[in-house]
């Protein structure tokens, strides 16, 4: 068993990373963390289906094998200065190979100082670390400490925070937020991730007029709009092609 459990780890960690390298939808990300070996290769399939792409893949393997060393750069610098602005980073880098329990515990040292203690982007990478560990109490916690800001409003950790509502059995709340975060020509990420909350919760007529919402959108995009949100018509076609199945159990 743990023979099978280390290389499907090994495997979600490389996703997670190409993930964050090439700033994929959100929506991947808690699919590679939540289903970790359909998720990944639902990725996969996705991502990397061209010669194209897979250069792309055989350099994001190469930049994964070499992450340790990045790493191990970054930790020797905190030690040489240790200052928040590297400490950051490390965080960063810990959490784009799943190093969740380290990184939260050096974003909250980061928070612990006496001028960076409210920092709201800092709490916000705290909130997005603590829900990819699956920690949706602390997300809330933190995650009330930012509601008044404005750099929240949009964010992704905004969309943590939806989902961490919803997990925490508070899914109105969920529902509220995602409702606020569905603006029109904007926040595709948030909007897809709504899109999976409506799957989830079962509501397929709300379900289905936002999919054709998105899908209206896709089509007035200009040719070069399009292909900056080239993963938008993926995960369109996908919740339109599943819209009427019932959510997972």
């Amino acid at each position: 068993m743990v023979g099978l459990y280390t290389p499907l780890l090994i495997f979600q960690a490389i996703c997670l990373y190409h993930a964050y390298r090439s700033r994929a939808d959100q929506y991947w990300y808690w699919l590679i963390v939540l289903v970790p070996g359909i998720g990944c290769a639902f990725y996969l399939a996705h991502n990397f289906y061209n010669r194209n792409n897979l250069q792309t893949l055989k350099q994001g393997l190469n930049e994964a094998v070499n992450s340790n060393y990045r790493i191990e750069q970054l930790e020797k610098q905190v030690k040489f200065v240790d200052n928040v602005a590297n400490k950051t980073l490390l965080a960063d880098a810990y959490v784009s190979v799943g190093r969740l329990p380290e990184a939260i515990a050096l974003y909250n040292d980061c928070l612990s100082g006496a001028f960076m203690a409210d920092d709201p982007t800092l709490r916000m990478k705290l909130m997005e670390a603590y829900f990819f560990n699956k920690a949706f109490d602390e997300v809330l916690a933190v995650g009330r400490l930012v509601e008044s800001e404005k750099d929240f409003r949009n964010s992704q950790a905004r969309i943590a925070y939806a989902w961490s509502h919803h997990y925490a059995g508070q899914s109105d709340t969920a529902a509220a937020i995602f409702e606020d975060l569905n603006k029109t020509f904007t926040n595709y990420d948030h909007r897809l991730a709504y899109c999976q909350f409506l799957r989830e919760t079962g509501q397929r007529e709300k379900l289905q007029e936002l999919v054709r919402e998105l899908m209206t959108e896709l089509l007035q995009m200009s040719p070069q709009e399009r292909k900056y949100h080239r993963s938008l018509a993926g995960n369109i076609r996908v919740f339109a092609k599943n819209q009427n199945q019932a959510p997972a159990k």
